[in-house]
């Protein structure tokens, strides 16, 4: 395991040196990409929804809402709310 954690790291210097990168701090979201689609391809920041420092404290983007209410500062375990009982009393 300790190798293949050597070679991941060193993998990832290399490929950040080709970029003309220092270090890890210094990649940004755009510039990694990913395949979506047989010839398409996103950057990172475009995939998903960036939040600032703070913002789930102060006010959580609607996209972020549910999964913030149902989270437990105490458990990995979801809490259940009460939207996902009127969800499943539909069912």
């Amino acid at each position: 395991m300790q190798r293949f954690q050597q070679g991941t790291v060193a993998q990832a210097q290399q490929l950040m040196g080709s970029m003309g990168l220092h270090g890890p701090a210094e990649l940004q979201p755009w510039m990694l990409m990913r395949r979506v689609e047989r010839v398409a391809t996103w950057s990172y920041a475009d995939l998903y929804e960036w939040l600032e420092p703070g913002e789930l404290l102060d006010a959580p983007p609607e996209s972020w809402a549910a999964d913030w209410r149902r989270a437990d500062p105490d458990s990995f375990k979801a809490r259940r709310t009460r939207e996902d009982a009127r969800h499943a009393d539909r069912r």
